[in-house]
């Protein structure tokens, strides 16, 4: 087996094994929600940022808004959070939040999207990546050729 066919090989296992990590981690997130409680929070404040990235060899930035909220837990104590993809926050705007139960200072807000949109679109990624690993290994094993 050439060194080509290796590397082959090896690449066409990380394009297999990136889609399972990726339902791995939306599985954990999915249990997550339904066993966290859950508490109404409002926007505190609300700031921008800029992010520059040369990654793609061009210079690129990005603004992105932040959003800190306040909630009450169980127990009635003030807690707090900060997001950055929350779509157009205002300060006093409500939204939903899930924390851990062991300790409230973890959190996060819950975020809407359509459960079927999400799933068709991360879907999507995952029968593109996977099926792509899958034509690299058989074309590194020779069983198709390029």
């Amino acid at each position: 087996m050439s060194s080509g066919s290796v590397i082959g090989l090896v690449f066409g296992l990380a394009l297999l094994i990136g889609p399972v990590w990726v339902l791995g981690l939306s599985a954990r997130r999915l249990r997550r929600l339904s066993a966290w409680p859950r508490a109404q929070g409002t926007v505190r404040h609300v700031w921008t940022t800029t992010r520059s990235s040369s990654a793609t060899g061009t210079s690129t930035t990005e603004k992105v808004v932040h959003a800190r909220y306040e909630f009450a837990d169980a127990s009635g104590r003030q807690q707090v959070g900060e997001c950055a993809y929350l779509k157009d926050p205002k300060v006093g705007d409500p939204l939903e939040v899930m924390y851990s139960p062991e300790t409230s200072a973890t959190n996060q807000p819950v975020y809407g999207g359509s459960v079927i949109w999400r799933t068709i679109t991360w879907g999507f990624v995952v029968i593109f990546v996977g099926g792509l690993g899958v034509f690299v290994i058989l074309a590194a094993l020779g069983a198709v050729s390029l």
